[in-house]
């Protein structure tokens, strides 16, 4: 039975959905273009992403902007709010660190990739950061992704940007709203796009 759109309600993460949110998280991102160029091997990337997003929703939980849907997490969006550093200096330092040490033998393509979007994200205006959104592969298509969006963005008094790392990705932003501002890659990477949303 497909899932009204109407009926999904998302709702702020609390610090127990934590392993479903890096669960979920890793599960849909195993076949993203970039996850599969950062990390090539299937086993290695079995090993790194759930460790990673376990990372990146410690990090950004001090924002209480983690959204979910579902009891038991079919989706979730990691957002930093606006007016606001996603990270102080020393935790992304930590972040990069701990980041290259989880690449194990790919820690250069993480290096790398992690300082082309660091250096490129926009600081000239005030703006809502989704920096992770992502639906498990058996729930999406039914809305969850609108709707996780829609949580944060339809009170947005302030613009929003990502990074899409995916056509798909890309696809589903547009659609609400968000326009391609520039697109990046390292050398020998698959293209990832720069996104903004006006309020």
């Amino acid at each position: 039975m497909t899932t009204q759109i109407s009926t999904i309600t998302p709702r702020k993460a609390r610090a127990s959905d934590r392993p479903a949110i890096s669960a979920v998280m890793a599960e849909a991102f195993f076949d993203d273009p970039v996850s599969r160029w950062l990390t090539p091997d299937d086993g290695d990337r079995r090993r790194v992403l759930p460790a990673f997003f376990e990372l990146a929703t410690t990090i950004f939980a001090k924002h209480d902007e983690t959204w979910c849907v579902g009891d038991d997490v079919g989706g979730a969006a990691i957002w930093a709010p606006a007016g606001v550093e996603p990270m102080s200096e020393a935790e992304g330092e930590a972040f990069a660190t701990r980041c290259v040490e989880l690449a194990g033998p790919y820690a250069d393509r993480w290096a790398e990739f992690v300082a082309l979007l660091d250096h490129n994200h926009p600081h000239h205006a005030e703006h809502a950061y989704l920096w992770f959104l992502a639906v498990r592969p058996a729930w999406q298509g039914r809305g969850h992704g609108s709707a996780l969006l829609r949580a944060v963005l339809d009170r947005a008094g302030t613009p929003a940007y990502l990074d899409a790392t995916s056509p798909d990705n890309r696809r589903l932003y547009e659609r609400h709203g968000f326009r391609v501002i520039g697109e990046l890659a390292v050398a020998g990477g698959p293209p990832v796009w720069q996104m903004w949303r006006e309020p």
